[in-house]
């Protein structure tokens, strides 16, 4: 495959991609609203760290570097706050 049809077929799927994303985000954030759901905040917060790594460590694969930040600090790795129930 020539750098053309490799450029042509990023051009093709990537922006399809990133808005299917982007939409699955939007619909996960109506599950915010308190007037219809209450959630473990535990929970929540080791998803959405889970979520954030898994965005960094996608867009280094794209060669772009960013930080995550949790309640206002920047971290490398977060402890979960959810205690794991035993087996």
């Amino acid at each position: 495959m020539t750098d053309a049809e490799k450029k042509d077929s990023f051009s093709r799927i990537f922006p399809g991609r990133v808005e299917k994303l982007i939409k699955s985000l939007k619909v996960l954030c109506n599950c915010s609203k308190k007037s219809g759901y209450m959630w473990d905040q535990d929970l929540v917060h080791d998803v959405w760290v889970t979520i954030a790594t898994v965005f960094q460590e996608s867009a280094k694969d794209f060669g772009v570097d960013f930080s995550i930040m949790v309640d206002g600090e920047e971290v490398q790795y977060v402890k979960p706050k959810r205690k794991r129930k035993k087996a």
